[in-house]
């Protein structure tokens, strides 16, 4: 298969994935009452995790033969000094924490609105908003970090060319072709 086949087939996989967890956390937030934020939330909460744990657990399981596929198609061998355990980015945030304490942002993210004087139907919409967004960057994040660890255990892998997938904004196209480093990384924007 072709190196182009195989990103764009690890790409659609991701972003179906992020799509389908993206569904579910919406449909479970909202189940979320207004009168009752938190009694609304608990019974949820394991249900958030579990989906979200899952949805990173698949997308770390995804990273190593995607790898493989790619860097075979480009005639790098095969030397592996180790493999990820991908139950070790599951249940994790990407800034390391619990992934249940993130995902309890979008509650707090209501009471504080509410406090600040928004109405609280828009208040509780912009909760689901952040659940969805944050449940989304999750599972991207952790398929790229798995890719990472993926990349850093192969010796013959020396770099990677970020690429993207229009619409891209304007920061993210002027990194559009650039060669990094294995251990090298670029920051971020929000959102």
């Amino acid at each position: 298969m072709a190196l182009l086949d195989i990103a764009l087939a690890y790409y659609r996989f991701m972003r179906a994935l992020t799509r389908r967890t993206q569904d579910v956390t919406r449909r479970l937030w909202r189940e979320v009452e207004l009168a009752d934020l938190d009694g609304s939330w608990v019974p949820l909460a394991d249900r958030m995790l579990v989906t979200v744990a899952a949805a990173q657990l698949l997308a770390a399981q995804r990273a190593a033969p995607y790898l493989d596929a790619a860097l075979a198609a480009q005639g790098v061998g095969p030397d592996v000094l180790g493999r990820l355990v991908p139950a070790s980015l599951a249940g994790v945030a990407s800034d390391g924490r619990s992934l249940d304490t993130l995902l309890y942002e979008p509650v707090i993210r209501v009471k504080t609105a509410i406090r600040s004087g928004e109405a609280p139907p828009r208040a509780l919409a912009s909760g689901e908003a952040s659940l969805v967004r944050i449940a989304g960057t999750q599972v991207q994040d952790t398929g790229r970090a798995a890719v990472a660890v993926g990349m850093v255990t192969r010796p013959s892998v020396t770099g990677w060319i970020r690429m993207l997938n229009p619409p891209s904004c304007g920061r993210c196209a002027v990194l559009a072709g650039r060669r990094y480093r294995v251990s090298e990384g670029f920051l971020r924007h929000p959102h």
